[in-house]
């Protein structure tokens, strides 16, 4: 086993229902002949001691068979609940969180934000939009921002154990706040993040029209 997988948990969220995008549970959607999943859980492997999936519960048993190199449980009833599901099952002292509708994520991406991590203490992946980007409020334009200056969230993301704990604190500590990305918590509990240029091709599968783009993208499971 080589050191860069040592004390590295792989969350995988993979619980989410594909309301939009309307044809079930969107991580068993196949690509390139194979399940989302599995091509996911193959790079997973190669840079992770251990291999954690949050899904729905009705499907635990039928990815636990799809994933025998994996630990699979039921995810909870929002994102931020399945994180928590997967922080406190996991041995590792560094937590990878990635969504499992990014399949396209490349290894070379993985092996990145963990090694920022590892010198900082926390990173993700961050696309830059290559052009101006604003912030609205009612419909009006209030700020306005270089491309340079500002970032798309991704996954992966990567977190010391302990400033994930602190993250699951202020979750407790402020009930009905909701939290798109595990970075919004990460600096509201004042936690430094460090970001690692993101990828074009590590789109989210959501829509329709995301899964026609992913279609074309299949040849770069392979």
């Amino acid at each position: 086993m080589s050191d860069a997988r040592t004390g590295l948990s792989f969350l995988m969220l993979a619980a989410g229902a594909g309301e939009r995008l309307g044809l079930g549970p969107m991580d068993f959607l196949e690509l390139a002949g194979r399940p989302l999943l599995c091509w996911l859980a193959d790079k997973a492997m190669q840079v992770a001691d251990e291999v954690l999936v949050v899904v729905p519960a009705d499907r635990v048993d039928a990815t636990a068979a799809l994933l025998p190199g994996c630990r699979v449980m039921a995810g909870g009833a929002t994102r931020q609940d399945s994180i928590a599901v997967l922080a406190t099952q996991a041995r590792g002292e560094w937590l990878l969180v990635h969504e499992a509708a990014r399949p396209f994520a490349s290894l070379a991406l993985f092996r990145q934000v963990i090694d920022k991590a590892r010198q900082c203490g926390c990173a993700g992946a961050f696309l830059s939009p290559a052009v101006p980007v604003a912030r609205l409020r009612d419909g009006r334009v209030v700020e306005a921002y270089a491309g340079s200056e500002v970032g798309i969230f991704q996954t992966p993301q990567v977190y010391a154990r302990a400033d994930m704990d602190r993250m699951l604190q202020l979750r407790d500590a402020v009930p009905g706040w909701h939290a798109e990305s595990p970075v919004q918590r990460a600096l509201a509990a004042g936690i430094d993040l460090h970001a690692v240029p993101g990828e074009a091709h590590n789109i989210k599968i959501t829509t329709s029209e995301d899964w026609e783009i992913a279609q074309h993208l299949g040849h770069l499971l392979a």
